[in-house]
């Protein structure tokens, strides 16, 4: 099982979590990266943001419980430490909170897509 860690910017000790927080980080650790077409025996650890402070809200929804927060899961393979980060949307209220998360790669100014082909919508 992959280690899951939690990022902060300017503090050196996470702060105290929630349980709420605490069960989606625990989820989030076990699906992010096999959901992101990682090897999870290759997977060292993930960290993402902490749920409750990325709530949405931004659109109606049917509970005030859902979030989306990014995670970064590290990795290696036969060039070394490498890393895929991924998108995952939850929700507190629900059980299991997620059970699949997307691979986010940054596309500015690329040629081309790296990770899958691009196909032509119209």
């Amino acid at each position: 099982m992959a280690v899951i860690t939690l990022a902060l910017a300017s503090c050196s000790a996470s702060p105290p979590l929630s349980s709420e927080d605490s069960a989606a980080l625990a989820t989030l650790g076990e699906v992010a990266g096999p959901t992101s077409n990682l090897d999870a025996d290759h997977i060292t650890s993930t960290e993402c943001w902490l749920p409750s402070d990325h709530l949405v809200d931004e659109q109606p929804s049917d509970t005030s419980a859902a979030w989306r927060v990014l995670c970064r899961v590290h990795y290696t393979d036969d060039s070394g430490d490498r890393y895929q980060d991924t998108t995952c949307i939850g929700d507190f209220s629900l059980d299991p909170m997620l059970d699949h998360c997307y691979r986010w790669t940054h596309y500015d100014y690329a040629p081309s897509f790296e990770d899958f082909p691009g196909i032509t919508t119209s």
